[in-house]
């Protein structure tokens, strides 16, 4: 008896629950369709595209009354300002399964702009503004438009210092002129006072001193600032190199005194690397040697933007070279950088090359740089060949180089171009011709260089970053020895061949990169470089002159690491097989 009441019971239960889905699927009404009347202006098939009422969808009244309130908006962005709705209603089936909506439109008349009517703006003449203005009069009001058009006022204003000004529409009014309804935007300016800065204060730097941030940024307390300003002090402290990050900087009124406050957060300025390796000997050989390169970068010293820079490398048994650098900004509180470099090169135990350069920066604005360089260089014999003759020789010169900088970030730029040339000229003495009195030469000529460089920077989508550098290089002279030519192949030229393998008294190559950010400051590469050089004849020794065209191509990858950034690149050259690319790598200094 008990089993059977339990049997009824989920009996009734399951015809509960069935007679409860019959009357939720008996009370699903669907629009069956939409019809419109007095349109003209819209199709009843745009009208429908508007809204989410749609045939076959479920009919909400709720959702259909936001769906006219919708048309209406529509029809008044598109200057129909006295549209409205005269009726509207739903029509169902037998059933209610089913229904019809309708929708009476009076369009009214389309309203165009007739006055555009500015107040406030002192700085900027009225009829200047309506000139920059994408919102004409005789057009109908777009409130996207309209909105682009204040921001940009706002933006006129900001680029002549004045952050704080505001646009607003304080009116649109309808009024009637011969007869014909328009609009008039009343636009009110508030262009407040120029912002001055009464104090800057800089957080974060716990090694980098606040004076030579101050004077980096170019700009001083009681000076005027604009949004473009911020932009740029952001750009020129990540430049740097100092800081690992630079936040956005910020005005802050405190009290009756303005503020720009600077963050930023120290990074690795002090670098040091070093590679070796052996050579084992040779079956006439009785001792193998090791190679390698040293690298001692500090490029912030004492937190005063003082740079040093040492570096050794040795590449074979016999050449070795050795660079001293060293950089003073600022000097004596103006915007000149000075420069010591040092450099000697035993070149294959056949001559000692030294040269000393003095380098003086002028920071002629925010992006353009001026150069005086002057050079001293020593080549001192040290064996002597029945082959090929070595001459004890000076050469003296002075040059000047021009530099335009716009990147946005110097270790991993997304746009910007890097503009250097430079020319110098120099008289070149020859000691020792005495020891060769069968060799007619002289004893003393001019020496010329010009070289020209080109990056160009440019990012297509987010991540992805693009270069295309263009150089190159001429050397003229009377004479020119193996010491005076440029050494062409490697990292920093053409990848794919050995550290200056060619010598050439004229060169020009092109480097061309897609690089996919992995970070900030770290980026995967795909690249490829062609050049082409010259190496002049020696009628000395009757070597004809040898040219060729070159090219290499490969991948690599920057990233950043405790001691600095670190590239390495697999390159392969002209005719290499896969398994003979040449491996580039090292710390990227930006000296």
């Amino acid at each position: 008896m008990f089993i059977n009441s339990r049997k009824i019971f989920l009996f009734f239960i399951v015809l509960i629950l069935h007679s409860h889905a019959i009357v939720h699927a008996q009370n699903i009404t669907k629009i069956a369709g939409i019809n419109y009347s007095g349109n003209t202006h819209f199709s009843g098939r745009e009208l429908t595209g508007f809204i989410n009422s749609k045939e076959g969808t479920v009919y909400s009244p709720q959702q259909f009354e936001l769906d006219q309130k919708n048309i209406l908006r529509i029809y008044q962005e598109n200057g129909y300002m006295n549209c409205r709705i005269t009726s509207s209603g739903a029509e169902f089936n037998f059933d209610s399964s089913a229904v019809t909506l309708y929708v009476s439109i009076d369009e009214g008349k389309q309203v165009l702009i007739g006055e555009i009517a500015l107040s406030g703006n002192k700085l900027y003449t009225s009829a200047y503004l309506k000139e920059q203005m994408e919102t004409k009069t005789g057009e109908v009001l777009n409130a996207l438009r309209l909105g682009r058009d204040m921001s940009d006022i706002v933006g006129f204003y900001e680029s002549k210092g004045y952050t704080f000004a505001s646009v607003t529409v304080e009116e649109i009014e309808q009024y009637f002129e011969a007869g014909t309804e328009k609009l008039r935007l009343n636009i009110k300016i508030d262009e407040n006072d120029q912002v001055k800065i009464d104090n800057i204060v800089v957080e974060g730097n716990t090694e980098t001193k606040k004076e030579v941030i101050v004077r980096e940024i170019a700009l001083r307390e009681g000076n005027t600032i604009s949004r473009e300003n911020l932009l740029e002090i952001k750009r020129r402290l990540e430049n740097l190199g100092y800081f690992e990050r630079v936040e956005q900087p910020k005005i802050i009124k405190y009290k009756n005194s303005t503020v720009l406050l600077i963050k930023v957060k120290e990074g690795n300025t002090n670098t040091f690397d070093g590679i070796l390796g052996y050579v084992p000997p040779s079956p006439d050989e009785d001792r193998g040697y090791f190679t390698g390169l040293i690298n001692l970068s500090i490029r912030n010293l004492f937190g005063t933007g003082r740079k040093v820079e040492a570096r050794f490398k040795k590449e074979i048994k016999t050449t070795q070279e050795l660079e001293l650098r060293y950089l003073e900004p600022w000097l004596l509180g103006y915007p000149l950088n000075v420069s010591f470099d040092f450099l000697q090169r035993i070149e294959d135990s056949s001559y000692i090359r030294r040269k000393l350069s003095l380098k003086s920066d002028a920071l002629i604005s925010k992006r353009v740089t001026i150069s005086a360089i002057f050079d001293f260089e020593r080549v001192i014999p040290t064996v002597t060949s029945s082959l090929f003759t070595l001459f004890d020789s000076r050469l003296l010169s002075a040059g000047i180089e021009i530099r335009y900088d716009s990147r946005d970030y110097v270790y991993n730029p997304f746009s910007g171009l890097l503009y250097k040339t430079g020319y110098s000229a120099g008289q070149k003495k020859i000691y020792n011709t005495s020891q060769y009195p069968n060799i007619d030469i002289q004893r003393d000529f001019t020496v010329q260089k010009g070289n020209v460089d080109l990056d160009f920077y440019y990012s297509f989508f987010k991540r992805q970053s693009s270069l295309v550098g263009l150089h190159g290089i001429e050397i003229r002279s009377p004479r020119l020895e193996t010491s005076d030519l440029f050494r062409l192949g490697g990292n920093n030229t053409l990848r794919g061949y050995r550290e200056g393998q060619f010598l050439a008294s004229r060169a020009a190559w092109c480097n061309v990169e897609i690089r996919y950010s992995l970070t900030r400051r770290s980026y995967a590469a795909a690249f490829y470089d062609f050049g082409y050089y010259l190496k002049p004849e020696d009628d000395l020794y009757n070597i004809p002159a040898q040219e060729g065209f070159l090219y290499g191509y490969g991948l690599g990858i920057r990233i950043e690491t405790a001691l600095g950034m670190f590239g390495v690149s697999y390159a392969l050259g002209r005719g290499d097989s896969i398994l003979e690319g040449k491996i580039h790598f090292g710390l990227i200094n930006d000296f």
